[in-house]
């Protein structure tokens, strides 16, 4: 690790006969993994295909002059990967760092350029995977929906257009950082950063699912008792004693299906159409008949 360190990249001039990757190298491989990372998926590798086509232009850079080189390049990072392509972006970072310090004589070895790799893909695709699917794009599908409540067009294009923003914003950031400080700031997350940030985001999800099962899932129900002229709304009642304990009770069975019992988000859709169609079909078959005791017995 010290031989690591001492080679870091650095702000100085390189000498003439270092080997130094461009801001072009970097970011042309960039934009090659953020539009082929799953592009050649397989269980056998994973990303590991994206992840050499990615390579490629940093190969080129530093080992252009020898094929031999090349060839034990590719071979070398033609081995399992897997993590979130957004975030764990910061692995293919450090990953150019230690081949730019390989090239240049620098005593890493395969095993090590691999291990490095291993090391980092599993905490940042954590760190992913409760960061966007659990709290970015809830954050943003819910705004987006807000602004879409009275048919306004804009909530879809505000969505696309900031998801887009900010995760090229994201990714982009945490590549370069990768590559700039290397495994010092590698060592210094695996010290216990990994774990606190992934609990963070973990903990904020969930506050956030929270806030959009209470602002956007809307369950009202018709049902009412009457007698003479006394009429009691359920729902007013309901509302009363616990506002939005319908919306909760469709967001716990949900939760409880596809957390543990392992639904499928089709068979999640599927149960919600199935609740709402019984729900709604005694008032559609009233109307279509003429029977108003029928539309009576709607609970939606």
């Amino acid at each position: 690790m010290a031989e690591l360190a001492a080679t870091q990249p650095t702000g100085a001039a390189p000498p003439a006969d270092e080997k130094k990757l461009t801001k072009g190298d970097l970011r042309r491989a960039w934009w090659i993994w953020t539009f082929f990372n799953l592009s050649a998926f397989s269980m056998e590798r994973m990303q590991a295909p994206a992840f050499v086509y990615m390579m490629s232009p940093i190969i080129r850079r530093l080992y252009g002059h020898d094929p031999s080189e090349i060839k034990q390049a590719l071979q070398r990072h033609m081995v399992f990967f897997n993590t979130e392509p957004q975030t764990g972006v910061i692995a293919h970072g450090v990953t150019a760092a230690l081949e730019e310090q390989r090239a240049n004589g620098a005593a890493i070895n395969d095993e090590m350029i691999n291990s490095v790799k291993a090391g980092i893909m599993g905490p940042m695709a954590g760190i992913g995977d409760s960061m966007i699917p659990g709290t970015l794009i809830p954050i943003l599908l819910a705004i987006g929906m807000s602004i879409s409540a009275d048919g306004n067009p804009f909530g879809p294009i505000f969505y696309i257009v900031s998801y887009i923003a900010i995760i090229l914003s994201l990714s982009y950031y945490l590549f370069m950082f990768g590559y700039r400080y290397g495994m010092n700031t590698m060592r210094e997350l695996a010290a216990g950063g990994f774990r606190r940030v992934t609990t963070s985001f973990a903990v904020l999800g969930l506050i956030v699912a929270g806030g959009v099962g209470a602002t956007v899932v809307s369950v009202k129900t018709p049902l009412a008792y009457t007698s003479g002229e006394l009429t009691i709304s359920l729902q007013e009642t309901i509302d009363k004693i616990f506002p939005q304990l319908l919306a909760l009770g469709l967001v716990l069975l949900l939760w409880f299906g596809m957390r543990r019992r392992g639904w499928p988000i089709n068979r999640a859709l599927g149960v919600v159409l199935v609740i709402t169609l019984i729900g709604f079909l005694p008032n559609l078959l009233g109307q279509i008949f003429g029977l108003d005791w029928l539309k009576s017995l709607s609970i939606f």
